[in-house]
Order: C-alpha cells, then structure tokens, then sequence
C-alpha cells in the first residue's frame, strides 16, 4: 500500500509528548494539531505505533479527503476509495459523521451516504452498517467547510484501554496520561519511583511496563487483523518483534502507596493483572507522612494525581500543602511532579514551580507541575 497518511488521536495538551513518541517509532512528517499528531508510515509502521505507543489514544488511518456540496457528490465520491482492502462481508462496521460549517449539516445523511457508497463499492450488504456503537470496524467522516475526511479507524478500542485495570476509584487517570506524564516526567528506570495516593496502581504499572519494555498493545484486539489486505506474516512479525523487546528480570525500585487498605488491594490486583506485581512495593501509608522508602538507594522521582474535587472530603488545600512539606523536609534531592487543578492548589504546594504543562483530564483543564528539591 505504501505509505499511508494516518492520524494519531491524543489527549489534548499532550500532543507535542505524542509526536516525540512517534518520531521514536519511525513515523514521518509528523506535525502536532490540536488534539492529535498526523503522520505518514508503512503498514508495519502502522502495527508497530499501534502496539507500542504509549501515549496515543488510537490510530486513525486516513483514507480519502475531497470537497462535496451534496449527499450525491459525497456517495460518488466516496465510492472511489478501495474499500475492499480494508472490509470484508463478515465485518460489523459502523459509520460515525461529523459536520461543521459546510452544505451537508445533516450527519445522519451523511453518514447513510457514506455507508450506502461503501455496500455499494462491495456489492453486498454490510452488517449494521450506521450502528456507532457496535461495528468491528468504525469508519469516520468529518466535514469541514465543505471538505471531506474519511478516516478508518485501525485501533478498535481505545489504547489507553490495556486490560489490566479491573477496579478504578473516581476520575481515574488514564493509563495514556500516566505514560505521558511519565515521560514529561524524564523517568529512567534506574531512577526510585514513588507513587504516593496510588488510586488504582495506574503511574506504577505503566512504569513498570516502561521499565520492562512491555509493548502496551500486546493483548489489544485491532480491527486491521481482519482486513483483507493483511499480510499476516508481516503482522506476525511485528508482534513477535514487540514481545522480543520485553525484559523479564530487571532491577527496579517502583513504590506505590495508598492510604486506603481496599484501594490498595485493588491496586495490588491490577498489577498482578497486568504481570507486574513482583516489581512494585505497596504499602499502605498516609501522604502527610510520606518519607523516603528504605529500597531507595538514591534520590528519584515522586509522581502523583492528588484528590481533588468529588475524590476527597475536607480541605484539599491541606493536603497540598501537607505534600509539599515533606517534599521539602524528607526528600532532599528527588524532584516531584504532581497534577494541580488550580492555582490556588498550586500555591498551597509551596513550591518553586521548574516547568509546568497544561492537559485535559475528567473534563477539564488541570497543570502538571514539575519541581526538585534543590534548593526549594
């Protein structure tokens, strides 16, 4: 197929951490927008950003763009792209459009269009054809003044979605997010991680999965598996690539706590789940307590999502200020990044601010802050 132009989903704020991401796995002509990062790859660029990005939300593959004025123009047009490569008659898909200062308004027509030019290219029925929710296969169209962008999804479900967090407490972060900040982060491996307000274990488990070069996609189902344009030698052999690069035995200090005894129980089984549980130290301790773990040989990395809002009762603001304490008194030499939702939250960390990064997470915009202890 050659190279392919594809668009990489990415939580917003994020996006110049994702491009980093996929310049590291040979993707090209890559160009932060907002929201997401375009970029063209092969086919086994493809497979491999999609097993191992840590930080993209899905993988859109770009099929067609054109400029249409009527349903008519959109059905003929779309009818042009070889659908066959990509879906067959077992395949389930759903048509999802969107639309925003152009002719065509009505999304339901438009995806209708779009579906009928894809049965029609094909010559037989597709099942469920507009159903957005439940099709194997999802294809997207977005009309943008007058332009149209129809995209094939080659991720399925969400990749932020690894399958080992069976229990999650309130605004849970995601596990893309945790990858991300991690890396904005500058964590290395032979760094001591601590993990305080652990939650569901997420910021330990995927830094033991980076720690441990697990390919985040490795147990994820894409629909790019069923099309028919597949070689499957070729994705045999990027996955078998993507298993060969994970490290069984490694020395790593990753100390997650909770205050919470049942949290941290169900932080302990997602990491079991996601075959980590051997790596990370939990136990079970107060923030406003937090010391430097006996493991820690050298000064690290403390990385948290502090409770805000519905997550916790009483003052947050106390318990800023507590973390900051003892970043202060306790960790001479660590360096600490941490999610604020305001500046009032900031200000009660009393800390010297060294960089800062602005995301969206559980709907709004909320900063991560990143400062050290030297001289604080």
């Amino acid at each position: 197929m050659g190279n392919l132009v594809c668009y990489a989903v990415v939580t917003p704020g994020l996006e110049a951490l994702a491009a980093d991401e996929l310049n590291e796995l040979a993707a090209h002509d890559v160009k932060t927008e907002a929201g997401g990062v375009s970029f063209t790859t092969t086919m086994d660029g493809l497979f491999r950003i999609n097993l191992r990005s840590r930080i993209c939300t899905r993988i859109l593959l770009r099929l067609a763009s054109f400029r249409a004025l009527s349903f008519p123009e959109l059905y003929n047009k779309s009818r042009k792209t070889a659908w066959e490569h990509y879906i067959d008659p077992h395949t389930a898909i759903s048509v999802r459009a969107s639309c925003s200062g152009s002719k065509l308004m009505h999304s339901g027509r438009a995806e209708q269009a779009l579906a009928d030019a894809i049965r029609d290219r094909l010559g037989f029925d597709t099942k469920g054809a507009i159903d957005a929710e439940d099709g194997e296969q999802q294809i997207l169209l977005r009309i943008d003044n007058n332009r149209c962008t129809i995209s094939l999804d080659s991720s399925g479900e969400r990749l932020d979605r690894r399958g080992y967090r069976l229990h999650s407490g309130k605004a849970p972060l995601r596990e893309t997010i945790a990858a991300a900040i991690l890396r904005w982060a500058e964590w290395q491996r032979e760094e001591p991680l601590l993990c305080p307000m652990c939650g569901s274990g997420t910021f330990a488990i995927e830094a033991a999965w980076l720690a441990t070069k697990r390919a985040p996609g490795l147990d994820h189902v894409f629909p790019f598996a069923s099309w028919p344009s597949l070689k499957e030698k070729r994705w045999q052999r990027a996955r078998s690539k993507a298993e060969a690069m994970q490290q069984g035995e490694i020395q790593a200090c990753i100390v997650a706590s909770e205050l919470d005894s049942a949290i941290l129980a169900q932080a302990k089984e997602n990491a079991s789940t996601a075959g980590v549980g051997g790596i990370i130290c939990f136990e079970q301790r107060d923030v406003r307590t937090l010391t430097v773990p006996k493991q820690c040989e050298t000064a690290g990395v403390i990385v948290c999502n502090p409770p805000y809002g519905n997550r916790v009762k009483g003052n947050v603001l106390s318990l800023y200020r507590a973390l900051g304490r003892q970043f202060k008194e306790q960790f001479s030499d660590w360096r600490m990044t941490v999610i604020v939702p305001d500046k009032q939250c900031e200000k009660a960390l009393g800390l010297q601010v060294k960089k800062q990064l602005k995301f969206r997470h559980g709907g709004k915009w909320v900063r991560l802050l990143c400062v050290d202890n030297h001289g604080n």
